[in-house]
């Protein structure tokens, strides 16, 4: 008996460690990439810019689903396909609540509506944003273990396909970042990289996902990170805008992966002028968005009128004012590069200069009355800069255009806050219409850009602002 026994012990034994062999392969398992269509390949973060698989900027575009648990029937293959054909998308959010019904009382439902955007968007070629939709639930750690064990699950499922964007926290509010948030963002992302080692990962930011100026003053240690920022036109305006750069010169990227031409409440509005500045601030910057939302619920931000299809084929009589606005933004934008055609210069004899004649200078800037701080922030062959120009003199500067040279070949791809023309080594910035005056007595104006260098990326040595030499801080 103790024979049989003993043999009935080894035999159980040998099973247990042979499941446990499989479990411990499975876990370790890292799936490789499949070949799947996509706009642009591989996304990857290179300095405050979503890139391309060879490094260059791009920019993404497309609508969010409205709350899976509602209005998931609209996030469909046949909408999807609609959207990037008709209207030029490439990316959907999938919007899958947390609370309010959703994720949390239902999993399965909310796994099974998620998994059928995945899979349409997969097969029509674009990307796709898997969103975590905490909202009432304003501290993400409230469910941190669901959210792991779903984006687990998420990341072995669909984590060899370049399509796939996670977004770990749609809108923390309540709590802060370092305190709350980014710990959470540090406990969720390891789960996720030690499964798919490189797709994007959109990190929620405190106040409603509005102070990625606070995210970027303490950012997280990993690759490929994106932080998010929402607005909404009616509530958001300028000031918004700012700590996007503000966040921006501190070389961190940026997606807005929710925005709505209504108020903060999804109504009010439609505020199309407003949304026309945000439209034109993120072509600029080429930050990447989802508008709010596919849907046809009764409110502004809706894309959809009362009963228009399920399946695309929208005609205008079927989508709101917002939806119509939205729709044709949507296609890429090429910003050209200008193009400065010289004036002819008269010729004019050069006189001989008599002995005692002065060589003429540039004005000097008098008790340092213009300060200029430029600050960089350097990767590979890239930089963000920032560059702040401060007034200590008593009288206001109305309309300013600063000058330099770059000593070490950079070159300018995009600018915000200030237009641009370049002639060789010279750049000339100059003021945009809300941005021109700049205060006495210490007034400021701040803009910024990212260049492109060949490992080499010597600061200026001096600056021209209207024509005066100005005092580098």
């Amino acid at each position: 008996m103790k024979f049989i026994r003993k043999k009935r012990l080894q035999k159980s034994l040998s099973a247990f460690l042979g499941c446990l062999l499989i479990l411990m392969a499975a876990s370790l398992f890292v799936p490789k990439k499949v070949e799947a269509a996509t706009p642009y390949g591989q996304l990857k973060v290179v300095g405050n810019q979503l890139c391309n698989s060879s490094g260059q900027a791009v920019q993404l575009k497309g609508m969010s689903s409205h709350g899976l648990q509602w209005y998931g029937h609209y996030m469909n293959r046949d909408s999807i396909n609609f959207m990037k054909n008709a209207w030029g998308a490439n990316v959907v959010r999938a919007a899958m609540y947390t609370e309010e019904r959703g994720y949390i009382s239902n999993p399965s439902l909310m796994k099974s509506r998620t998994k059928e955007v995945v899979e349409a968007a997969i097969e029509a070629g674009i990307y796709v944003i898997i969103d975590w939709h905490i909202l009432s639930d304003g501290n993400p750690n409230i469910h941190r273990e669901q959210a792991k064990a779903f984006f687990e699950e998420m990341a072995r499922t669909y984590g060899n396909y370049p399509n796939v964007i996670y977004e770990i926290c749609n809108e923390p509010n309540g709590v802060s970042w370092s305190g709350e948030i980014k710990p959470y963002a540090e406990y969720i992302i390891p789960a996720i990289r030690a499964i798919d080692p490189d797709n994007i990962i959109i990190v929620g930011t405190s106040t409603w996902s509005q102070d990625v100026d606070i995210a970027a003053n303490d950012p997280l240690p990993y690759s490929n990170i994106m932080y998010a920022c929402h607005f909404y036109a009616g509530t958001h305006t300028q000031w918004l805008r700012d700590k996007i750069d503000n966040a921006l010169s501190k070389g961190i990227a940026v997606f807005i992966s929710e925005w709505g031409t209504s108020d903060a409440t999804g109504d009010g509005g439609p505020y199309l002028a407003e949304a026309q500045r945000w439209i034109d601030f993120m072509d600029a910057r080429k930050l990447s968005w989802c508008n709010w939302s596919l849907c046809d619920k009764n409110e502004v931000s809706a894309a959809l009128r009362g009963g228009a299809s399920t399946n695309g084929g929208w005609t205008d009589a079927q989508l709101s004012e917002s939806g119509k606005f939205v729709s044709r933004n949507m296609k890429p934008v090429t910003i050209p590069t200008p193009i400065i055609t010289p004036t002819p210069t008269p010729q004019v004899p050069t006189p001989t200069p008599r002995p005692g004649d002065p060589t003429p200078t540039p004005r000097p800037n008098q008790d340092n009355k213009i300060t200029v701080s430029y600050e960089q922030n350097n990767w590979d062959t890239g930089s963000t800069v920032s560059i702040t120009i401060t007034n200590n003199s008593s009288t206001a500067i109305d309309g300013w255009v600063l000058e330099w040279d770059f000593p070490s070949g950079q070159e300018i791809t995009n600018m915000w806050n200030a237009t641009y023309t370049s002639s060789g080594s010279t750049v000339t910035a100059k003021n945009l219409s809300y941005n021109g005056n700049i205060g006495a007595n210490g007034g400021s104006v701040t803009f910024g850009f990212n260049i492109s260098h060949n490992g080499t990326n010597n600061k200026p040595s001096s600056f021209k602002l209207n024509g005066i030499v100005c005092d580098i801080n």
